[in-house]
């Protein structure tokens, strides 16, 4: 009885096999699936059944997905998909690497080219610095394209300038000069003009802020008056140093950064009293202080 039933299984089984095949070739143009799977459930009697019939349930049940959906294309890592692929994204953000990076290619070619296409990048103004690092570079190739990007770059700025403090003094309106305060800020960070040109340009910038706070102090925030100390920077002691300091110490009760470019200012001079003074004035104030300032609070309370 026991061999009855074994082969009436087997029959069984090689008919689904049989059908299975038939299914994939005739209904779904597929010899190759069918031929899988039919030799599937004849090699794995009856579990093999048992297992797809399972999948495929808990595939409906879940995903609602078919395993015919898929195709072995999704699946396939030919060289003709990795190229597709990295032709698009991929390749372009490879192409993004740091200067210092490009620059220590060993390869003249490859670096060449790596450094022109970071002097092709849209954000390449934020690199300024290290473009001005490359123009020591042994490589006199390199050293040319970062002289031609640099001397485009002052010219382009210079000639910005000039524009804005012509309408400047034409017009010295509260928007003007705002305009101008920011496109002056920005430049003068870069470092990318000779010293005397920089304090030049400074003095501009430093005449134009206190314009623009003597005609409405309002527009005048912390940030700008921290950017401008921090430009002239080692000269604390010059009354333009001064004259900004005063005016933020009227604002660190209600302007985090002013608060912060007092504070460091006092710590720099070693004027523990002024220092204190500020430090209780914030501590005492509702100013919603950031991690920074917090830091100091609880370091010198």
């Amino acid at each position: 009885m026991d061999g009855k039933l074994i082969v009436w299984m087997l029959c069984l089984n090689a008919a689904a096999a049989l059908a299975c095949f038939l299914y994939q070739c005739l209904w779904k143009k597929d010899a190759r699936r069918g031929g899988l799977f039919a030799a599937f459930f004849v090699l794995v009697p009856v579990v093999g059944e048992l297992f797809v019939m399972g999948a495929n349930f808990i595939n409906w049940l879940f995903f609602r997905k078919g395993y015919a959906e898929l195709s072995e294309d999704e699946l396939s890592f030919s060289k003709k998909r990795t190229r597709m692929i990295i032709s698009d994204d991929i390749e372009r953000d490879s192409n993004i690497v740091p200067i210092e990076e490009a620059l220590r290619i060993s390869d003249t070619v490859d670096k060449r080219q790596s450094f022109l296409e970071v002097l092709k990048r849209p954000d390449v103004e934020d690199y300024t610095g290290g473009i001005q690092d490359a123009m020591e570079h042994g490589d006199t190739e390199v050293v040319h394209y970062a002289a031609s990007y640099i001397t485009d770059t002052i010219a382009k700025y210079k000639d910005g300038e000039h524009r804005l403090r012509e309408l400047c003094n034409k017009d010295a309106t509260a928007e003007v000069l705002l305009e101008y305060l920011h496109f002056c800020s920005d430049i003068l960070n870069k470092k990318i003009f000779s010293e005397p040109e920089q304090q030049n340009y400074l003095q501009y910038y430093g005449s134009y802020m206190d314009q623009l706070y003597q005609l409405d102090p309002a527009k005048v925030d912390g940030s700008m008056i921290a950017r401008l100390l921090a430009l002239i920077r080692g000269e604390e002691a010059s009354p333009v140093t001064e004259k900004w300091i005063q005016r933020a110490e009227n604002m660190v009760t209600r302007d985090v950064d002013a608060a912060k470019a007092v504070l460091e200012y006092y710590y720099a001079k070693k004027n523990s009293g002024k220092f204190r003074d500020t430090l209780e004035a914030v501590k005492a104030s509702e100013l919603a202080i950031d991690s920074e300032l917090l830091e100091w609070i609880r370091f010198f309370s």
